[in-house]
């Protein structure tokens, strides 16, 4: 029998039951990143190139491709599985919803090939319109595929009917239907962000062969571009939702990455951090001898909110190992348990990863001896004495790098999000001067951004700014205000996490002074308010 599936008047022959190329990119600010419908992202499954430019307009890549991983274990103690790498290993993941017996059919993925994009500006502009018609709406607000929503549209154009919660949107009535016409519109974190859906129990499960979850992912790309750091993080956001009638326990969610600084695997190193919960990816030489040259960048993800998290006290992560390109048992896994065990601090035969480290220049495995433990690679290789793979005198290869949430519970019906950042350093260098520094106070700004939302106020013109300096500062830091100014002015000093510090000030004239010696080393924001308006500036203290 052949399916059709009608779109936009014609009726179109569906494809053969292959895998979708459908790509689109987050090109807001200086990380051009792609994402794709099967929960990859990173690359071109069309072409096999890589897609994740820094800067952006460069032609260089930071990372060659990535997906997000999950397993968990139903009541009876069997595993259940999803991952998603390169597409010839197979494929796990399809886009479009799970339907009522918790499964996607080729029809229904085919109809949600589809990223739906938009851009801040847009909803700005869509606003300040007086009305709103099919006409005028943007078609990324007008075709959104938010519950309801009439003009919701996938792949081709085809119409969608939502009958569930499914992209995020500003309610204004309350009767959760989506309705642009009335005014209504995507509800986007960012400058801009793209939003897309993918389920584990569609045509094929291929990729780890094992057992579905039943899980279907509301996800979400944005960043920012504000002409600060926080336009060298790209966030990831996923809404993991258990279709399945299982209740799951000892559930993981990881993102994978394979390095790829300049598109050129061979010359990589990986390392872990556990106080930002950051898995990185970093040159073992100080010239990558192919796109960037001397002093390549830096790249990491960072967990910014893991299920468990409360307030200002975070979980752990759960694992951090790495494998290589090839059939080692520290190599490609081919089973769904060699996927499972990459994601709770094993090799591919399942053996518990150990700390071998010896000393600095002794070759180090990371799995044959020594004490059991959790992560990889742990130490910063600006200092010898730490356990890093430039301490090791190991020989960059082509890694791969598995970072992996702590355990938790998922019910059936339930749903969990976790929330992951990209992020990208420039001022990196090989073994021999680099350090993790820049990327640590790149994850201080997207975990004080995701925490605080300091950077959703508005924006002072240049004619009506602060400044402040010296930044990095140690005792002191001066405050200046150069625009028109108002008896009623405030300036607050805020931590990552939101929490405002007690810094003392005072003022002299359009200049405030700082005392900053009783304030730990870290990342600040200085909020300042007045004459209507907000800004703020961040800071770092010695």
């Amino acid at each position: 029998m052949i399916t059709f599936w009608l779109i936009t008047g014609t009726v179109a022959p569906l494809p053969a039951q292959t895998s979708f190329n459908t790509v689109d990119s987050l090109d807001i600010n200086n990380v051009t990143a792609s994402v794709a419908v099967h929960g990859d992202m990173w690359w071109s499954p069309s072409t096999g190139v890589a897609g994740c430019e820094f800067p952006s307009g460069s032609g260089k890549n930071i990372t060659t491709a990535g997906s997000v991983w999950m397993s968990g274990y139903d009541a009876g103690g069997n595993l259940h599985i999803a991952a998603q790498g390169y597409r010839s290993a197979g494929v796990d993941y399809w886009p479009g919803p799970l339907d009522a017996s918790d499964t996607l059919s080729y029809a229904t993925s085919y109809a949600w090939d589809k990223i739906w994009k938009v851009n801040k500006s847009d909803i700005q502009g869509f606003l300040a319109m007086d009305t709103h018609t099919i006409v005028n709406t943007p078609q990324s607000i007008l075709t959104w595929p938010g519950n309801g929503n009439a003009y919701a549209q996938g792949y081709g154009g085809a119409p969608l009917t939502i009958t569930s919660d499914m992209a995020p949107f500003v309610d204004l009535n309350g009767n959760g239907i989506y309705e642009p016409l009335l005014g209504e519109y995507p509800a986007i974190p960012g400058d801009q962000a793209l939003w897309w859906v993918f389920s584990d129990n569609g045509p094929s499960h291929s990729t780890t062969k094992g057992q579905p979850l039943g899980v279907e992912v509301h996800a979400m790309s944005y960043g920012y571009n504000r002409g600060t750091l926080i336009d060298d993080v790209v966030y990831y956001e996923y809404k993991i939702i258990n279709r399945s009638p299982n209740n799951y326990t000892n559930f993981r969610i990881a993102q994978w990455d394979v390095a790829g600084i300049g598109f050129d695997g061979f010359v990589n190193f990986v390392g872990f951090d556990s106080a930002w919960r950051m898995g990185i990816t970093y040159c073992g030489t100080n010239n990558d001898g192919r796109f960037y040259g001397l002093n390549p960048p830096q790249f990491a993800v960072t967990q910014v909110s893991l299920p468990g998290d409360n307030g200002s006290d975070y979980v752990p992560t759960g694992s951090f190992t790495y494998y290589r390109n090839d059939y080692s048992i520290v190599g490609l896994p081919r089973t769904d348990t060699g996927y499972n065990y990459y994601m709770r601090s094993m090799i591919a035969n399942g053996q518990h990863i150990t700390d071998d480290y010896s000393g600095p220049g002794i070759p180090s495995g990371g799995y044959d001896s020594g004490s059991v433990c959790n992560y990889v690679y742990r130490g910063d290789p600006s200092d010898s004495t730490q356990w890093s793979e430039c301490a090791s005198g190991n020989i960059p290869d082509d890694r791969r790098f598995v970072l992996a949430s702590n355990d938790f519970t998922i019910n059936a019906g339930a749903s969990q999000k976790v929330v992951f950042a990209l992020l990208a350093a420039d001022t990196a260098r090989g073994c021999d001067t680099t350090s993790f520094n820049d990327l640590r106070i790149l994850a201080d700004t997207a975990w004080g951004n995701y925490n605080n939302s300091l950077l959703s106020v508005k924006i002072l013109p240049a004619s009506n700014a602060i400044k402040i300096y010296p930044n990095p500062a140690n005792d002191q830091l001066f405050i200046e205000h150069t625009g028109s100014r108002t008896a009623d002015e405030t300036i607050v000093v805020y931590n990552v996490f939101g929490q405002v510090m007690p810094v003392p000030l005072n003022k002299s004239g359009n200049i405030w002074t700082a005392n900053l010696r009783e304030l730990p080393s870290g990342l600040y924001d200085v909020l300042y308010v007045g004459a209507g308006v907000q800004t703020n500036v961040k800071f770092i203290k010695e």
